[in-house]
């Protein structure tokens, strides 16, 4: 049996750019199947092994990450994973990718999804928290979405790093520029791309009207945002049963006066039009805890067109 094609991370983008990437998932939302729960396995007390299965009209697939919090330090990425698809009528392994890659495409393609429904038509600034591989691609997916964007505001955990990212990020020419996090969450979209433990978005700074997308939780062990932050705002996630076990904010939030009730809708709701914005001053917030199934309809995607 002759060896199944490896995708890496240039074959994946060549075949799926993030702007078909975004329409690949849309279409998917639109007509969505039984999702399949994540396994989350720890190895220590900041690290995990994820086994994301999922099966799809398009195929049969199932991704393997590890989070090993002191990689950073070694020169290493945080996250490294790995992806095997399957033929959906008989099983029989296609191909093998890039796992973080390909979460790399498909995170900040939901969050374009979201904010394409979500977020004004009129924006001009976007504010990004974190300075990884998330936070690259959401500039890239954003921009997609929302080209008016005519500034970038970026806070990192060192000012060295915010600085590092604003010098070496490709916005289309337009200015990116390190800032302080109120300065940050104060623009018209705003996205939080970080591993942290605690809130970094200022919640006093979000100003009224904002779409925030947020993707660095997937478990109580980290937040981004306050309760505060999730009271104040019309909450969209990306699936509602991922989010009630997986979404550190959600989840703390509902610990006290908020509750999943409050959710609005969810990227099903939001690609087929059941759910959006609904004026102007409204803050949305779009919570993203990353779906076995967007992984499999990218990869789907990457294997028919390469």
């Amino acid at each position: 049996m002759s060896a199944i094609p490896y995708f890496d991370a240039e074959a994946i983008v060549a075949a799926v750019p993030m702007p078909a990437a975004i329409e690949v998932l849309r279409e998917a939302f639109r007509d969505l199947g039984e999702l399949h729960p994540r396994r989350q396995v720890p190895l220590g007390p900041s690290d995990d092994l994820l086994m994301m299965p999922a099966v799809a009209p398009v195929g049969i697939g199932v991704k393997i990450v590890t989070v090993v919090s002191g990689n950073p330090s070694r020169g290493l990425p945080l996250i490294h994973g790995h992806y095997l698809f399957c033929d959906r009528e008989t099983g029989v392994p296609l191909a093998t990718l890039d796992g973080s890659a390909l979460t790399a495409l498909r995170t900040p393609a939901a969050s374009a999804l979201a904010t394409d429904v979500l977020a004004r038509t009129d924006v001009r600034t976007l504010g990004i928290f974190g300075t990884g591989v998330q936070a690259r691609g959401h500039v890239e997916a954003v921009l997609a979405v929302r080209p008016g964007i005519e500034s970038i505001l970026v806070y990192g955990r060192t000012p060295e790093s915010g600085e590092a990212f604003a010098a070496g990020v490709d916005a289309g020419g337009r200015p990116v520029v390190a800032a302080s996090a109120d300065e940050v969450a104060a623009a018209d979209i705003v996205c939080g791309c970080t591993s942290a433990a605690e809130p970094v978005i200022p919640t006093a700074a979000v100003r009224p009207g904002t779409h925030v997308n947020l993707v660095g939780s997937y478990s109580t062990a980290r937040r981004e945002v306050d309760d505060d932050l999730v009271a104040a705002a019309s909450v969209f996630v990306d699936d509602r049963e991922a989010a009630a076990e997986e979404s550190g904010e959600l989840i703390h939030a509902a610990a006290g006066s908020w509750s999943f009730d409050r959710i609005v809708g969810d990227l099903a709701d939001l690609a087929t039009g059941r759910a959006g914005r609904r004026n102007d001053d409204e803050v949305t917030l779009f919570k993203s805890v990353g779906l076995a199934v967007e992984d499999v309809v990218v990869a789907a995607a990457v294997v028919a067109r390469s």
